[in-house]
């Protein structure tokens, strides 16, 4: 083993040894679990064994040797730590014994380094290049780490044939970075000696940086490069640190001494500031030559995205986004789910790959762990990811996202944002090619991501604003008919009139024949048809009735204000109702006396207001009996009316399922409704009723609800002077 104290290569190895340590101090800190720690060991040692290569070559002999045998003592520590960290690395359970088994021959070593060093150290002597360190017979140490390294090896190669996805990733990092770092070390630091060549055994410390960054990369990272970009990437710091921070180590040494450190310390610091810059731009270079592929989907994604916003028709948008995605990216499927604010959950809307989807696909609710978690960082999450963190940190939230995560069988979820309101939630597969989403896609995805939650929301107020125009449209033909309805309801009063008077002739005469006398037969043929035409005639009036009401209801009441009967107006309420709703499906409980005093108000208005609400309610327990499928559920509706001070209070309260607290603030919004069933509301009602009662009335309109329990509107007039 050699060293000559001008030599370049003291600079560099102590700079090696540096770098080792805080290496060691970063993986420590980063995580406190097994395999970090060992690994931290692992560099420790790696360190130690390097300072000790410099130490022996610039001090004298007497210190020479001691620093020698601390070189053979950290220099066992290597493999066994690897071993160490390999068996932890591939989750076996590690016992006493297995510990006391790998670190038991480096105990032996210190044993026989104290009480017989000849057998690894026979003398030291100098040649023209250094001090060279003669090793005793037989190289008992060499086989030492020939033995672990092939174990270890073996180890983590089976391991590699026996899993996927991320697991095999890292293997893989592992696999070559112990390859590389085994030939080289081998020919370096076995092979040379065993031929009787120390010159090159300085080489040792170099070969183990390979091994040591792949590593710590792979450790420390989730998110895993391509490993011949790892490589690379290795291959460029080796070569740009051990120049630029080598340098002012030997600049002071030829100068100044080895005691002297003040020009080679700030001349470090310059080097240093400008090593980072020129390690990142040769790493730029490489990245751009071995990450071309994925650059160029990349630049697609990132120019579909900027084209969505002109797509209005919202299905045709989100099979777009997964079409681009799943063909550009060439990942095995992708979804969108889109936040449904009346049902509080993300839903399915559009996907592509996936061949059958289940129930846990179809929808999560918005107050899941998943979401929460997306909300609280907004990030993308990569599922080995956060399936590690579960592990690492034994997190039940992290263990519970994991779980959705899995159940929706997806590799990636992106959070699909507009401000702080989360509109979509991107799930997406793995990549056909089994490489991992990197940092760069993550980036790319969230671009993505949040380009489509601004065409989204276009699409979305595009669709608001179509289906508004066909209410209003709608409205406004419902109000036609209503002008209508005098002319209409005159025709088909006649038409009904006709109908009775045909009804009554036919009876009269029938009447007349049975009287005169007819057979048994005939007299039970013409019993019949008498019976017939009397519910003809029953009908005929009920007709009658019908028109009536529809026609007092689209009447605009010209006799304007007066004072109105409660209960009168309760059941015109109802008779209109019923043209609508099934009546027969609730109750309908009346909790006021006759002796309920007459509000002033306008009679049509009016009607219409308790129309609404009576409406309302009815859907609200059609929901609730849909959704919580309660066998003895029966809809309720009760109306009390009470005085306060000089206006009536009449309170409408139903066992429905009442409002959302996120929606209430919303309900007297024109056009907003949350009405689930096919006969989807307008909008309107609520709104119109507030309109009604406080512009027109000058009374008020007071709302109360809770979601799974029901409603009560309650409903303030002027009681009428009389």
């Amino acid at each position: 083993m050699f060293f000559n104290n001008g030599n370049l290569l003291f600079g560099s190895l102590f700079v090696h040894a540096i770098f080792y340590y805080l290496l060691a101090g970063l993986v420590f800190f980063k995580s406190k679990n097994k395999e970090k720690l060992v690994f931290s060991l692992y560099c420790m040692f790696v360190g130690l064994w390097t300072v000790s290569i410099v130490f022996f070559g610039i001090f004298n002999i007497e210190q020479a040797i001691i620093w020698n045998k601390l070189f053979i003592a950290s220099s066992g520590f290597i493999p066994a730590t690897l071993l160490h960290f390999v068996y932890l690395f591939n989750k076996e359970k590690v016992y006493t014994y297995t510990i006391i088994g790998i670190y038991l021959p480096v105990l032996i070593i210190i044993v026989q380094l104290i009480y017989f060093p000849q057998q690894y150290i026979k003398k030291i002597i100098f040649q023209t290049w250094g001090k060279e360190s003669i090793f005793g017979d037989y190289y008992l140490f060499g086989w030492y780490s020939v033995t672990y390294a092939s174990f270890t090896f073996l180890k983590i190669f089976l391991r590699y044939l026996s899993v996927e996805g991320v697991d095999r990733h890292r293997c893989k990092y592992l696999l070559s970075a112990m390859v590389s770092t085994a030939l080289l070390g081998a020919y370096f630091n076995l092979f040379l000696i065993l031929i009787g060549n120390y010159k090159y055994i300085w080489v040792g410390p170099y070969c183990s940086f390979i091994m040591v960054f792949v590593i710590a990369y792979t450790i420390v990272k989730y998110r895993l490069m391509d490993i011949k970009l790892a490589i690379t990437k290795a291959g460029i710091f080796i070569v740009v640190y051990t120049l630029v921070l080598g340098i002012p180590f030997f600049a002071g040494l030829q100068i100044l001494g080895v005691g002297f450190w003040l020009l080679p310390t700030t001349l470090m610091a310059v080097f240093a500031t400008v090593g980072p810059f020129v390690y990142l731009h040769f790493q730029r270079k490489v990245e751009e030559k071995l990450l071309a592929n994925q650059h160029q989907y990349q630049f697609t994604l990132r120019r579909a995205s900027l084209g969505m916003g002109r797509i209005k028709d919202l299905k045709k948008l989100l099979m777009l986004i997964v079409h681009v995605v799943t063909r550009t990216v060439r990942i095995e499927h992708c979804s969108i789910y889109l936040f449904h604010e009346a049902s509080n959950q993300f839903i399915l809307k559009a996907s592509k790959g996936i061949k059958k989807i289940n129930d846990k696909q179809s929808a999560f609710s918005a107050d899941s762990s998943l979401i929460k978690y997306l909300k609280k960082f907004k990030e993308p999450l990569v599922h080995e990811e956060i399936k590690e963190r579960s592990k690492d940190y034994n997190d039940e939230n992290l263990k519970e996202v994991e779980k959705i995560i899995a159940s929706l069988k997806t590799e990636l979820i992106i959070p699909s944002y507009i401000e702080d309101k989360m509109l979509a939630v991107i799930a997406l597969g793995k990549k056909r090619s089994g490489k991992l989403y990197t940092q760069e896609d993550l980036v790319v995805f969230s671009i993505l991501a949040n380009q489509s939650a601004l065409a989204i929301e276009n699409a979305q107020f595009y669709e608001t604003t179509k289906k508004t125009h066909e209410q209003l449209f709608k409205a406004e033909k419902m109000a036609t008919i209503g002008t209508m309805a005098d002319g209409l309801s005159h025709q088909i009063n006649n038409r009904l009139h006709a109908m009775g008077f045909i009804a009554g002739d036919i009876l009269d005469t029938i009447k007349i024949t049975r009287k005169n006398g007819v057979s048994k037969k005939t007299d039970k043929v013409l019993k019949e048809i008498a019976e017939g035409l009397h519910r003809i005639e029953d009908n005929v009036l009920r007709g009658g009735e019908i028109v009536e009401g529809l026609l007092k209801y689209t009447r605009k009441g010209t006799k304007g204000f007066e004072a109105v009967d409660i209960d009168k107006l309760i059941s015109a309420a109802v008779e209109m109702a019923q043209f609508k709703i099934k009546i027969s499906d609730i109750d309908i409980h009346r909790n006021y006396n006759g002796n309920t005093p007459k509000v002033r108000g306008n009679f049509t208005q009016l009607q219409e207001v308790f129309f609404n609400i009576i409406d309302n309610s009815y859907d609200a327990m059609i929901q609730r009996k849909e959704e919580r499928k309660e066998g003895s559920y029966r809809g309720v509706i009760d109306i009390n009316a009470v005085i306060n001070g000089t206006t009536l209070e009449i309170a409408l309260s139903d066992n429905g399922m009442g409002v959302r607290d996120a929606d209430k603030s919303k309900l007297f919004t024109p056009f907003f409704t949350t009405k689930l069933s096919s006969r989807k509301g307008t909008g309107l009602g609520l709104y119109v009723i507030r309109q009604i009662i406080e512009e027109n009335h000058k009374g008020k309109v007071i709302f109360i609800s809770e979601y799974g329990v029901g409603t009560q509107t309650r409903i303030l007039l002027p009681i009428a002077k009389m």
